[in-house]
This record gives C-alpha cells, sequence and structure tokens, in this order.
C-alpha cells in the first residue's frame, strides 16, 4: 500500500527492521498485510523492512520522498529512530496478552525460555512465573549490540527459547537457539490504533489552530506571540495596524522593537499575568495585557494583547449607557424546592396548576419563606419559561425612579433623559413574566398606571402619546396583609381584587417545621461543596442544635435559617477547640438559648409575643417541641415561652 496525499488523511509506514534481509517479505509482514485492510477507510499504511545496519538511511529516504505522520516500528529501533529523526516514532505495545501466547508457543519448544525486553522489564512475569510449567528468564537490553550479548548469555545458560522483537528471534537463531516472536498482529493492531488515534488528534488541533489564526486576524484587538525569551512569532492583522510594521519584518524581532517600553521580564521570571500596562506607539496611547504561555510548568512564551485607550473609552460609555441587560432569567424550579410538610405540598400543587395559566397570580407570606422561588418555579413550569422573567422589588425604589424603571420614558421627558429614551421593565417582560416583589408597598400613584397595565396589556412611556402593547403575565408577591391596606387607604381596592385572580400562601417556616432538618442539612450540602472537610463537622454541629432550632419561633423564616446554618458551617472548625478564647455556643447562638432567651431583654422576643407570631394551628406543636427540648421540664417550659406553669397546663389539656 502505498502513501496518497489526501490532506488530512494519516500517513504510517510500519517499520520491520532485520539483522539480515533478503528483500521477501516476512512473516509478520504478510501478517500485516491481512489486517491492513481495516484500516482502509481510516489512514494510509506503508509496510517497509530493512536491515538493522540500513534502518536510519531508510528512514531518512523515506522522509525525502513522501510526507509521513507517524513510524511504527519495534522498541529498540523505536528509541534509536527519536533520536536521529523529526518524524513521530511510536513504539510496537507488547501488552500481558501478546507474552502469555509467546509463553504459551514457547512452552512446546522447551523448558527453560528466555525473554529479551527492550528497556524495562515486565513486572507481570512475577505473577506468571508460578502459573507456568516453564522456566522464564529475563534480560533486558538497551541497543542491538546488548541485546546480542544477552541472546548469548541466556543461551550459553541453557534457554534454548528465545522470546522478544523480530531482532531478537534473529539473533536467537544467530546463536542456535528457537526464536518466538512476542509482536504479533494484534499487537501492531493496537499500536496502528494508537497511531491512527494520534493523527486524528494532530489534525483536530491543526483545524483549531487554523480557526484561532482566522480568528486573530479579525479580532479589533491587537495580539502577537512571543517566545521564551521575548521573541516575535507571530502578529495578527490589528498589531500591524497599531505598530505599523508587517508581520513578516515583526517576526524574529524582539517585542521591544514593536512596542517600546514594554515590559515583559517580570512576567517571563515569575510566570504572573499583568494587566492594563500602559505605553505609547507613535501617536497612539495602547493598554496592554500580557498573559504567559507555560509547557511543562514553566513559562515557554508570552501573549501579548493590546488596545487603543480610546476604543476601550468608547466601550466603557456604550456599556454604562446599557443600564439594564435585555435579557432576564429564572433560575429556580419546582424540583429545586425542598421540603414534605403538608402546608409545602400544597403551596407547591397550587402553583403548579396556577403555572398551566397566564392569569396574574398572587403569592403571600412572610418575609423569607421564599416568595421569589416560587414565582421563579411558576415561570419556568409555564409555556413563557423560554422568555424573560423580570423582577423587581418595588419598596427598592423612590417612586420617581420606580415609575420610570416600571413604565420607561421618551426623549426629552424630563431633564437628563437618556437620548432615544428608554423602555421599562414592562417592555423587557414582553412574551414572559414580571414579578412584582413587595407590591403592597407600591405608592399609591403608581398603582392607578399599573392597574391599566393589568387591565389593557399596553404600556404608556413617560413623555409618550401613543400606549405600547406588551404581553405579559404578572406575579406579585408581599408580606402585608393588602385588605388591612385597602382599609387603611394605602392600596386601591381595584389593584387588589386585580392582582388576587389566583393566591397562593408561602408557608412559614413555624407552620412547616417538620421541613427544618431537611433545608438545614441542604444549606449545609451547598455551603460545603468547596469545603468538603467541613461538613462532618457542620452537620455534627446542627444535630446538636437541632432541638433549640425546631423549637425556635422563625421570625425570619428560611433566611433566619440560612443565617443560622451559616454562621455553624463558619463556626463548626473550631467549636472543638478547648482554646480558651473559644466562645461557648450560647455565644455563638444566643436567639437559640433558652436561658438568654427567656431574660427580660429577651422576653419581648422568645417569650409571649413568640406564641402570638405563632398561628392557631401550629400553636400545640411549638408548645411540645418547646417541651421536648426542655426534657418535659414544665417550669423552663412555660418560663421559655413567657406563660405560666398553670396556662402552660391549660393549654396542652385544651388542644390534647
Amino acid at each position: 500500500m502505498t502513501l496518497s496525499t489526501e490532506p488530512g488523511r494519516p500517513r504510517i509506514v510500519v517499520l520491520i527492521s532485520h539483522l539480515k534481509f533478503n528483500g521477501k517479505p516476512s512473516r509478520l509482514a504478510r501478517t500485516l498485510e491481512e489486517i491492513l485492510p481495516r484500516y482502509h477507510d481510516q489512514a494510509d499504511i506503508e509496510i517497509v523492512e530493512s536491515t538493522v545496519a540500513n534502518l536510519l538511511p531508510t528512514v531518512q529516504q523515506l522522509e525525502e520522498q513522501r510526507d509521513i505522520d507517524v513510524i511504527v516500528c519495534s522498541g529498540a529501533s523505536a528509541d534509536f529512530l527519536r533520536k536521529k529523526i523529526s518524524t513521530s516514532v511510536l513504539s510496537i505495545r507488547m501488552g500481558e496478552y501478546d507474552l502469555i501466547k509467546a509463553l504459551n508457543l514457547a512452552k512446546d519448544r522447551g523448558t527453560k525460555a528466555g525473554i529479551l525486553s527492550h528497556q524495562r522489564p515486565h513486572a507481570e512475569l512475577r505473577e506468571l512465573t508460578s502459573l507456568l510449567t516453564v522456566e522464564i528468564s529475563e534480560a533486558v537490553y538497551t541497543s542491538f549490540e546488548d541485546a546480542r550479548q544477552k541472546t548469548r548469555a541466556l543461551v550459553d545458560a541453557g534457554f534454548h527459547v528465545i522470546i522478544g522483537s523480530p531482532t531478537a528471534v534473529e539473533l536467537a537463531e544467530d546463536a542456535g537457539a528457537v526464536g518466538v516472536s512476542a509482536i504479533n498482529a494484534e499487537a501492531v493492531r493496537r499500536t496502528l490504533d494508537d497511531a491512527v488515534a494520534i493523527c486524528r488528534s494532530r489534525e483536530h488541533e491543526r483545524q483549531k489552530n487554523l480557526r484561532i489564526s482566522a480568528v486573530l486576524k479579525h479580532l479589533n484587538e491587537g495580539v502577537m506571540a512571543l517566545d521564551a525569551k521575548g521573541r516575535i512569532q507571530s502578529v495578527n492583522n490589528r498589531m500591524e495596524y497599531l505598530t505599523g510594521v508587517a508581520e513578516r519584518k515583526a517576526i524574529g524581532l524582539n517585542a521591544r522593537d514593536l512596542l517600546p517600553n514594554l515590559e515583559i521580564d517580570t512576567v517571563l521570571r515569575q510566570g504572573e499575568g499583568e494587566e492594563n500596562q500602559l505605553i505609547q506607539v507613535n501617536d497612539r496611547k495602547l493598554a496592554i495585557n500580557i498573559i504567559p504561555i507555560f509547557e511543562a510548568n514553566k513559562v515557554d512564551g508570552l501573549i501579548v494583547a493590546c488596545q487603543e485607550i480610546n476604543a476601550i473609552q468608547r466601550a466603557d460609555r456604550r456599556i454604562r449607557s446599557q443600564t439594564r441587560p435585555s435579557h432576564f432569567i429564572a433560575r429556580y424550579e419546582f424540583s429545586d424546592l425542598l421540603g414534605d410538610s403538608a402546608p409545602f405540598r400544597q403551596a407547591v400543587h397550587m402553583a403548579k396548576l396556577y403555572a398551566k395559566t397566564d392569569s396574574t397570580v398572587l403569592i403571600t407570606g412572610e418575609s423569607g419563606t421564599g416568595k421569589e422561588l416560587l414565582a421563579q418555579s411558576i415561570h419556568n413550569a409555564s409555556d413563557r419559561h423560554q422568555a424573560p422573567f423580570v423582577a423587581i422589588n418595588c419598596a427598592a425604589f423612590p417612586e420617581a425612579l420606580l415609575e420610570s424603571e416600571l413604565f420607561g420614558y421618551e426623549e426629552g421627558a424630563f431633564t437628563g433623559s437618556r437620548k432615544g429614551g428608554k423602555g421599562g421593565l414592562f417592555e423587557a417582560a414582553h412574551t414572559g413574566t414580571i414579578f412584582l416583589d413587595e407590591i403592597g408597598d407600591m405608592p399609591v400613584s403608581l398603582q392607578t398606571r399599573l392597574l391599566r397595565v393589568l387591565q389593557e396589556r399596553e404600556v404608556l412611556r413617560l413623555g409618550a402619546s401613543e400606549p405600547t402593547p406588551v404581553n405579559i403575565r404578572v406575579i406579585s408577591a408581599t408580606h402585608q396583609n393588602l385588605q388591612e391596606r385597602v382599609l387603611e387607604g394605602q392600596f386601591r381596592q381595584d389593584l387588589y381584587f386585580r392582582l388576587n385572580i389566583l393566591r397562593v400562601e408561602a408557608p412559614s417556616l413555624r407552620d412547616r417545621i417538620s421541613d427544618l432538618p431537611l433545608l438545614a442539612q441542604s444549606m449545609v450540602d451547598r455551603l460545603a461543596q468547596n469545603a468538603p472537610h467541613k461538613h462532618v463537622m457542620t452537620t455534627r454541629l446542627i444535630d446538636h442544635l437541632m432541638p433549640q432550632l425546631m423549637s425556635h419561633p422563625w421570625q425570619g423564616n428560611i433566611r433566619e435559617l440560612e443565617n443560622i446554618v451559616e454562621r455553624a458551617f463558619l463556626s463548626a472548625e473550631f467549636m472543638n477547640d478547648s482554646h480558651a478564647d473559644t466562645p461557648p455556643i450560647e455565644k455563638l447562638f444566643p436567639e437559640l438559648n433558652p436561658a438568654t432567651a427567656s431574660s427580660p431583654d429577651h422576653q419581648d422576643i422568645t417569650g409571649t409575643a413568640s406564641l402570638q407570631a405563632i398561628s392557631k394551628a401550629s400553636e400545640l406543636t411549638h408548645i411540645r417541641q418547646t417541651l421536648d427540648s426542655f426534657n418535659g421540664d414544665m417550669s423552663r417550659t412555660a418560663k421559655h415561652l413567657g406563660i405560666s406553669r398553670s396556662t402552660l397546663w391549660r393549654k396542652l389539656r385544651k388542644t390534647s
């Protein structure tokens, strides 16, 4: 088979060396001819046979006449050629199975077999010795002459069967022994598979480099590559323009010849990149970034990239003028929400049902209960999941700014307005969902405009005369009682009815206290992702605190739980430290300490006020959990809850 010149197709030569060669194909060559058809669609492979003495001239002639990617040959020949030629040389890999097959053949020809190995012994022979009836002795050689001497020594020692490469077989036969080749068709097949894979990888890298070169040539940033001595290896078109020097003239020059005052010595010496080095080239001011290239953990070169400072300034102005991204994403889905308590499952079930509709949803619940997570989950489970999810906190903006953020404005609508105007968040949410958090705190003056958007599905920018139609789904949330806000005149009744079409109540942590261990463990797992050594310690600390956690009133709900778990994560490492300065657990978690919590200073937080904050449905659960945390001590339980023993007894009897 001859080598083709088809671009990208691997070109491989299998080289078989002999001590003597009469020009006729050897047994191994004939065997290889039988397996080469399987590589017809993968590579062009040629078998070449040569004497050991003529090995180098043969290969040099091949290199001159043909474009060869890889040469495949036995270990000794490969070791010799690697020092003499530039073409990649791959040694035929002889595996344990090949050695076993050769030993099996040798067993039928004698009771003692010598193995001739190149450079390194076969460690697996020690395990094989006890399994075979043939006596084995291995000799390792490093050169052809060394192989000849080792063969003679084995024969003189009574080993009349020699196993090794085709050359070793010939040496054995010259010494009057029987030679058995350990390099068979299977061994060559494995090596050819490796050679083809290497060629494909190189071609892939070549194509990738061509693409990178094409990209570099069209970058707006000037780029040049330097070697380890700071000499220029390549320059892209933009760098040619910035420096006024063509690539053909720049290659080989020192980088400072092209960019005066460029400091690269520190980067070459320390291997740490440098950003925003400012230099002057002709009449241009350039900002330079220097990136080291590593090879075998040593700096092998540099990439120097530069831009004109005025171009950077223009880009910065454009970025700053774009005050808000054009795409908004909801990150959470229902599968991310953890909990198995009945109130939680009911809330999620209702939210999943509402996700199938386009109607407005109102999510109620205390602060820290995860109302926005529910809103994002509804969006991601809806038909609008590929459209924007735009969230805004109505309590976080001043009234004037909130109006322009929500509805946008036309050019000249007010002093300082942007040229061309700006679309509001309702327009940004077009085809998607807008989430209005803390809707109960929206100024009354804006509630009328919001009501029009909900009714007409169109937005009138500030200063505009024509409305803009919008296709949006509105989800709002509040921790306030909107009905009370309506009675107080702080919230429009018609807007409340428009928002309260579908309603989901996010349960407080007190109402889903059985979910607390699961939530806490999930928080520990998340915090410990980058510090796994803290996972066990934090889990133990949380388990130790669990009785107090289960009886805590959780005014801040899951957000408060996150704070305590994070504090436990940061504190767990030194909690077992016996050092005198290590604070006791009561100091680290004072809100969970019954003694501290029941003191007069904390009475308003953890006493009667706590019970009043807990719904009637969960009052008994809270009382019993508190009683359990004090091991049934009625006095301490009553003191912690801020009630008398008689009141505690009455509540237990009443709710039992």
